[in-house]
């Protein structure tokens, strides 16, 4: 009953963003207009065309987005698709029903753009809403041992889903880590017998399967499960390096404010020391760059820092599990604040420009570091290294190295444009409400 009333409410939802997304468009195309009548014929007429909202709202069904649970960068891609499937749909209608010369082809457009970005917003709020007075929580019961899985899924008021130690819960959570194929199948067996719906982590848990392909075969009772690495797509290739190169020659008159401010702030600490601090790294298949970076640190920072580990020798067992000090003598007051906001990364931008680097992907790794990374060297190196990346968004500070790896070797395997995208918003929110890197 609360799982079906939390869903009208947020069809209801849906209507009304619907409803504001055409209306704002609307005041804005009448902005333009030298006698502007905002709430006219035409506006109501537009407003009120039912054919819009059921072929959105038929298209989210489509999508299941009403009909399942879904994290919140998902659900905003089925959105997100929904919404482009709609507008097609909905230009094709009005040019079959020759109504379309009735109708702002701006404001149809910019329709569908608000609804891009006002439906996952309000979702988000709506979802985290129901959740705290109780009417979108699904009791899940947990069989499994896995905390960190159970923390991202308890903890995500967007999921709804809440621990249960009862066994009357309509969902149940499964960690198939520690269960035989045998102990598995008995389980499902019981679970889908009781008509729960049930949750289970893969086997293989280095491989997303979102994107996935199923082949089944129905004379074998099996289904083949398709995997491909985007990332060595010559197509991916060429799309990332275009979006790399367009992205950093739009960015880069944006950072040269801020270049301009960083260096009068450097120089001013140290005005006989460098703005730029360069080190040799390892790019695409091995081959070394220099990356730069704004220098952070005193110049004659090693001095120092030989000094404090002498008198603080945990800092050494710190940058053999981190790589990094946790309190770093050598970095300089404006380095700090570089550093907390990542602005000593801003001269990658030149690396990108230069094709030695991308906006997203692995961290840049040192040579010495070959021997650490191991085995999983040829993948980490199989993309170019990112100014920003999985780890960046992840915990920066409270990630160790091997989980770092696992992180880009996880990048590298599972690449996709809308991965890019996610990790691109979650870096701005890190700089904008989250301490930097260590």
């Amino acid at each position: 009953m609360k799982n079906n009333l939390s869903r009208l409410i947020l069809i209801c939802s849906d209507i009304f963003v619907i409803f504001a997304s055409i209306s704002i468009a609307y005041i804005l195309r009448m902005n333009f207009d030298s006698e502007p009548e905002v709430f006219d014929n035409a506006y109501w007429m537009t407003v009120t065309n039912i054919y819009v909202y059921a072929i959105i709202l038929v298209t989210f069904f489509n999508e299941k987005i009403y009909k399942f649970r879904f994290d919140f960068w998902q659900e905003t891609r089925l959105v997100l698709r929904g919404l482009v499937i709609s507008l097609v749909l909905t230009l094709s209608l009005l040019a079959v029903t020759k109504s379309i010369d009735d109708y702002s082809r701006f404001v149809v457009i910019a329709s569908f753009v608000f609804m891009g970005v006002f439906i996952p917003i309000i979702k988000n709020i709506m979802k985290k809403s129901l959740f705290k007075i109780g009417l979108w929580k699904r009791e899940a019961e947990v069989c499994g041992n896995d905390n960190y899985t159970e923390q991202e899924v308890f903890g995500n008021s967007y999921l709804g889903y809440i621990y249960s130690i009862h066994a009357s819960a309509k969902t149940i959570f499964i960690d198939t880590n520690n269960l035989s194929a045998k102990e598995l199948q008995e389980r499902l067996d019981v679970s889908l017998q009781e008509n729960k719906e049930v949750l289970f982590i893969p086997l293989l848990q280095t491989y997303s399967f979102a994107n996935a392909r199923i082949i089944e075969l129905t004379n074998a009772r099996k289904n083949l499960i398709v995997l491909e690495n985007s990332l060595l797509k010559i197509s991916n290739i060429l799309i990332k390096k275009i979006s790399d190169i367009v992205l950093s020659t739009l960015l880069f008159p944006f950072f040269v404010l801020f270049f301009i401010i960083i260096v009068i702030l450097i120089k001013k600490e140290e005005p006989k020391g460098s703005v730029f601090f360069k080190q040799k790294r390892m790019g695409q298949g091995g081959r070394e760059f220099t990356c730069y970076k704004f220098r952070s640190m005193h110049e004659d920072g090693e001095k120092t820092l030989e000094a404090y580990l002498k008198e603080n020798p945990d800092e050494i067992a710190c940058y053999d599990e981190f790589h990094k000090y946790k309190n770093d003598p050598r970095i300089t007051k404006v380095g700090h604040f570089l550093r907390k906001t990542s602005l000593d990364e801003l001269p990658q931008i030149i690396n990108v420009l230069k094709g030695e680097m991308s906006l997203i992907g692995p961290r840049p790794y040192l040579p010495n570091e070959r021997e650490k990374i191991g085995d999983k060297l040829d993948m980490v190196l199989a993309a170019k290294p990112g100014i920003t990346g999985l780890w960046q968004v992840s915990g920066r500070n409270d990630v160790d190295f091997c989980s770092r790896v696992d992180m880009d070797v996880w990048y590298t395997r599972n690449w996709n444009l809308w991965l890019d995208l996610i990790i691109l918003v979650k870096t701005i929110k890190v700089v904008l409400f989250r301490r930097g890197a260590c």
